[in-house]
């Protein structure tokens, strides 16, 4: 996976059975802990935010074909690259502290049917507090979770970014 990472290949990552969910991106980093991806909008057909999961929850991937490149669009890759740190995503931890004061979403293990958007307070070896935000982008109450129960962290998509936009 770490050389697919290093080629910036787009792959489609199947977490079943311990996830219900396949994602699809540009693979920007790959280690021993995480899987980030570069999202693919397949509706806009081009890149939008990012992804990241536990390399643990990974059980299979397909690296796209050469005829599955022409569900791409827009390659903004590049100006979305430009603007992140790659070195400070190498395990859960790291990541989410690095996104302290930014919008996410979070999925856990023991609730694939909803999830926690919210703004990072804090993070420490084990947990990570949000302060959450309401459906209608309105604070809402703190939420500690566990990192070992998130099965998926996302941000900079257009999802938190119209959050964010339309916060009260």
């Amino acid at each position: 996976m770490e050389e697919i990472a290093e080629q910036r290949l787009i792959i489609d990552i199947d977490l079943a059975p311990n996830v219900d969910a396949v994602y699809t991106g540009k693979c920007i980093v790959a280690n021993s802990e995480i899987v980030m991806l570069l999202n693919f909008d397949e509706e806009n057909e081009k890149f939008d935010g990012y992804t990241i999961v536990k390399n643990s929850d990974v059980e299979k991937y397909r690296t796209w074909q050469a005829e599955d490149y022409t569900e791409l669009k827009n390659d903004n890759s590049e100006s979305l690259l430009a603007n992140i740190n790659l070195k400070d995503f190498k395990d859960l931890e790291k990541s989410l502290k690095s996104l302290v004061s930014e919008i996410v979403s979070i999925f856990t293990y023991d609730n694939e049917d909803s999830f926690f958007v919210g703004k990072i307070l804090w993070v420490t070896n084990d947990s990570v507090e949000l302060h959450l935000i309401d459906e209608d982008s309105n604070w809402s109450e703190n939420e500690i979770i566990k990192l070992n129960d998130i099965s998926y962290l996302g941000f900079e998509t257009e999802y938190e970014r119209e959050i964010k936009k339309n916060m009260v």
